[in-house]
C-alpha cells in the first residue's frame, strides 16, 4: 500500500392466476396491479450485466461493492479482494465508504497476474460499508468477501452505473430484514425513487421516495422500516436524477425458541408473525436492467433442498418466458409460464418430476415474445441436507469464453465446486488455469474439459485444494457461463454461490 487517508463527509439530511404450460407444477404469482411500473430500459440495454471486466487496453476500469458490514460489527464483516489478470501491473484507488458518512482512501498496487486483499474498514466502524474501486486499467477484478457468525459470501462486485435496478426476491420477517444499498460514484447527490412488488400487491411507501443518495457515498435502506412481514419482495430502483449502483443484502438471524415458524399453519393466523427457519446471510449487485435471456450453469435438486427460480416483470407489457433445463443424464421439457406486467412468479424446481433428483443441470431462461424480465434461482438447504443455508443467484446474461473467478479466502473452509455450461450447444473444450506468483499456470491434474451441448460439467476443487493458489481463468473455445459454489456442511458456514466475471475477448486474460 502506497498511502492511506481517512475523512468525513458532511451528513445529507392477491394473487391471479398465472399459465403454466406442462406438468402440473404449482407456480406463485404476486400481482403488482393497475400501477404496475414501466420498465425504463431502452432496447439496447435489455441484455446488460451488472458486472464484465474491461479489456486489458482500457484507460480506467471502475468496480462497485455494498452489502458488508464494517469487519469489527461481525455480522459480515467484509473484504475485497482485488485481481490483475493482465500482463502489466495496475494501481487501484480503493474507497470504503459507510453509511455514517466516513470513508477511508487507500492506494494499492498490483503485480501483473497477481492480487491483493483488503479489509473493508472506516474509521470508528459502520453497520453498512460499500468500496468503489478505480484501477488505471482493464483486466481486472474486485470480489467482495462477508464472513460471521450466520455464514459467508463471495459476489463479483458490480461494473455497472443504472438509472435503474431490480431485484426479483426479498423478505422482511421478525427475524429477517433486506436492505437495499446504494452507491451514487458522481460528483452530485442522487435523487431515487423505490417501488415494489409484494404478496400484498403493488407498494409505494411514500418515506421511500426522493431519498438522497449522497455524491461520492452511500445510502442504505432498511425495508423492514416500511415492508413489515412480507414474505415476498420485488423492488425496482429508480434515480430521478444521476445514475446509481444497488445492492440487496439479506439478513436472516435464527428465530426465537417460541417463534411462529414460516410456512406451518400457526403462521397463517391473522395476528401471526412469523420467523424464517432458513437462517444465513446473502448479497447480490442488482440487475441493471431486465434482460430477455438468463443463464444457470449449476442446478440441482437434492434431499433437503428447496430450489426455485423467482422471475419479475417489472415492464408494462405481459410476458411469456421458458425455463429450459439441460440434464446431465436424459432430458427434460421446458417449463412454459406467463408473468403479467408488474407481477413475480415463482417455479419451483425441487419437486417437478421431470427433473431428477440430484441430477445436475443448467438452466436457460428466454423470453418467448421479447419481453425482458429479472429471475433468480433461489436455493434453501436444510435437513435432511448436510448444509445449512440459503442463496439467491441471478442468472447471466452474457455468456463469455474467458471468465476469471478471484478466489476465496472462506473457500479454505468450505467444499468448492465450479459449475461450466455451454450455451451455443456445440461441443466445447475448456481450460482451467491459476494465477500464481505472477505466472498463468496450469492446475495438476485438472486437464481440459468437455463439454457436451448444454449440459454442465461439475469441477470440484476440494480435492485440488493443495493444487489451487490462485485466482482460475476459465478459457473455453465457445460461449460458456461460469458459476462457483461453496458449501460449509454444519449449522454453520452456509451456502454461498454466484458467478464469475466474464473477461471480453480482447482482454490480456483472452492471450494469457
Amino acid at each position: 500500500m502506497a498511502e492511506g487517508s481517512s475523512r468525513r463527509r458532511p451528513a445529507v439530511p392477491r394473487l391471479p392466476a398465472v399459465a403454466l404450460l406442462g406438468a402440473g407444477l404449482l407456480v406463485g404469482v404476486v400481482a403488482g396491479g393497475p400501477g404496475a411500473p414501466r420498465s425504463r430500459s431502452s432496447p439496447g440495454r435489455l441484455e446488460s450485466t451488472a458486472t464484465v471486466a474491461a479489456p486489458s487496453d482500457a484507460v480506467s476500469s471502475a468496480w462497485y461493492c455494498a452489502g458488508a458490514t464494517d469487519m469489527r460489527s461481525g455480522v459480515a464483516s467484509g473484504r475485497l479482494l482485488l485481481v490483475d489478470s493482465g500482463r502489466r501491473p495496475l494501481r487501484a484507488v480503493v474507497r470504503v465508504v459507510s453509511d455514517t458518512a466516513t470513508d477511508r482512501v487507500e492506494t494499492v498496487a498490483i503485480g501483473p497476474r497477481s492480487s491483493v486483499t483488503l479489509p473493508e474498514t472506516v474509521p470508528g466502524g459502520a453497520a453498512w460499508v460499500a468500496a468503489m474501486v478505480e484501477f488505471d486499467g482493464g483486466a481486472a477484478s474486485v470480489e467482495q468477501e462477508t464472513s460471521g457468525p450466520l455464514g459467508a459470501t463471495v459476489e463479483p462486485c458490480a461494473t455497472t452505473v443504472s438509472p435503474s435496478w431490480y431485484f426479483a426476491s426479498g423478505e422482511t420477517l421478525v427475524n429477517a430484514t433486506s436492505t437495499i444499498l446504494l452507491i451514487d460514484p458522481g460528483p452530485a447527490p442522487a435523487i431515487v425513487d423505490l417501488s415494489f412488488t409484494t404478496e400484498e400487491g403493488r407498494e409505494v411507501p411514500g418515506e421511500l421516495q426522493g431519498l438522497v443518495v449522497p455524491a461520492g457515498g452511500m445510502l442504505a435502506v432498511p425495508l423492514r422500516s416500511r415492508l413489515r412481514r412480507r414474505s415476498s419482495i420485488a423492488t425496482t430502483v429508480t434515480a430521478t436524477s444521476e445514475s446509481v449502483v444497488a445492492w440487496e443484502a439479506e439478513v436472516v438471524s435464527e428465530p426465537a425458541k417460541a417463534a411462529v415458524i414460516l410456512g406451518t399453519k400457526a403462521a397463517l393466523a391473522p395476528l401471526a408473525d412469523p420467523a424464517s427457519p432458513f437462517v444465513g446471510v446473502t448479497e447480490v449487485p442488482g440487475a441493471p436492467a431486465p434482460s430477455t435471456r438468463w443463464w444457470w450453469p449449476d442446478g440441482e435438486t437434492a434431499r433437503g433442498t428447496a430450489e426455485q427460480y423467482v422471475v419479475y416483470n417489472p415492464g408494462s407489457r405481459t410476458a411469456r418466458v421458458a425455463l429450459s433445463v439441460s440434464l446431465d443424464q436424459g432430458s427434460a421439457e421446458p417449463f412454459v409460464l406467463t408473468v403479467g406486467p408488474g407481477q413475480v412468479a415463482t417455479l419451483p424446481t425441487s419437486t417437478a418430476a421431470r427433473i431428477p433428483a440430484g441430477v445436475p443441470y443448467a438452466a436457460y431462461l428466454h423470453s418467448l415474445d421479447g419481453v425482458p424480465v429479472v429471475a433468480e434461482r433461489t436455493v434453501v438447504a436444510s435437513y435432511p441436507s448436510t448444509v445449512r443455508g440459503s442463496v439467491g443467484v441471478f442468472g447471466a446474461t452474457l455468456p463469455a469464453r474467458r471468465w476469471l473467478l478471484g478466489g476465496s479466502s472462506v473457500g479454505r473452509d468450505h467444499l468448492a465446486t465450479i459449475s461450466i455450461s455451454g450455451t451455443s450447444g456445440l461441443p466445447t473444450v475448456v481450460d482451467l488455469s491459476q494465477l500464481v506468483d505472477g505466472r498463468l499456470e496450469a492446475v495438476p491434474g485438472l486437464g481440459p474439459l468437455d463439454l457436451a451441448g448444454r449440459a454442465p460439467v461439475v469441477v470440484g476443487l476440494s480435492r485440488l485444494a493443495e493444487r489451487v493458489h490462485g485466482p482460475l481463468v476459465v478459457v473455453a473455445t465457445h460461449p460458456v457461463v461460469v458459476a462457483r459454489q461453496l458449501v460449509a456442511p454444519g449449522r454453520s458456514g452456509g451456502l454461498t454461490e454466484s458467478l464469475g466475471v466474464p473477461l471480453p475477448d480482447a482482454s490480456a486474460a483472452g492471450r494469457l
